[in-house]
């Protein structure tokens, strides 16, 4: 098949591509990633440090790191060596420019994993079997941004993952292919959380893959927009309301875990003086 990545240039889509990256290498492939933007100043404190940890932290310091003492991994990092398949930057995933572009490619499949723009009309008409996003939370309960955090703080015993079809430009609306669940630890950190769900969305993506190899529309189970919750950008009273359940937003021994885990196994490092060192 010809398959289209939207992935965002953080560790969790990478980590993602890096679990499909076996099944990718038999079909014909373009990705193009997003990257966040907006002033730190007006994000919570928590959340900045997460996406120090989700992105800069990733791209500079663990890569810098596996380089100086020459560890081995075979992990892709979406840097100047990944050469596994053409990345491009996307800035306007909607413009006629674009949609004329990927349109040339004849793709057969659209595939989301954190992608910071919203798909329209025109752009998901293109894909002949679909466009797939993979949510980091379960749906309907937890549409738009980083539902796994609200989910922890409605002290819920599980968290999840959803895979589900972009029909319309609607948020999180589409139908549901499936839904991972994990149980959630609560000694363990928010970023945590958020990390371990993509190794569960990879497989589901994996699954659809393969099925799609076959069939033109996976099974799905449509949405009752009237239930549900959506929420924005999240503000420093919902950290605090997390931090009073006894969650942490970050832990450093829960990080260098899942760098071991997913990037190196070798790799130790301190990080706990990095995001301050980022801002000087």
């Amino acid at each position: 098949m010809n398959i289209i990545l939207f992935l965002n240039k953080d560790l969790e889509a990478n980590m993602a591509y890096n679990f499909l990256k076996k099944e990718l290498s038999q079909h014909h492939v373009k990705i193009y990633y997003s990257e966040s933007v907006g002033s730190r100043k007006t994000k919570p404190k928590d959340l900045v440090e997460i996406e120090y940890y989700e992105k800069e932290c990733v791209y500079n310091k663990v890569v810098e790191e596996i380089k100086e003492k020459k560890l081995e991994t075979d992990f892709d990092f979406f840097n100047d060596d990944f050469k596994s398949f053409e990345l491009t930057k996307c800035t306007n995933v909607n413009s006629v420019a674009f949609i004329e572009e990927v349109s040339a490619f004849e793709p057969d499949l659209f595939i989301s994993i954190r992608f910071a723009k919203i798909f329209k009309e025109e752009i998901i008409k293109v894909p002949k079997k679909g466009v797939l996003n993979l949510h980091s939370a379960i749906l309907p309960d937890y549409k738009g941004i980083m539902g796994t955090l609200h989910n922890l703080k409605d002290n819920r015993k599980e968290y999840g993952c959803t895979l589900h079809y972009i029909s319309s430009s609607g948020i999180d609306t589409g139908e549901i292919i499936a839904i991972a669940k994990a149980n959630i630890q609560k000694e363990k950190s928010l970023l945590w959380h958020i990390v371990n769900l993509y190794p569960l969305g990879a497989k589901m993506i994996l699954d659809s893959i393969q099925k799609l190899k076959h069939i033109d529309k996976l099974p799905f189970k449509s949405q009752n927009r009237s239930v549900g919750n959506y929420f924005s950008i999240p503000t420093e009273s919902d950290f605090e309301q997390l931090k009073a359940l006894g969650f942490k937003t970050f832990d450093e021994a829960d990080y260098i875990e899942l760098l071991k885990k997913y990037i190196a196994q070798n790799l130790e490092f301190q990080v706990s003086d990095t995001l301050k060192a980022s801002d000087t």
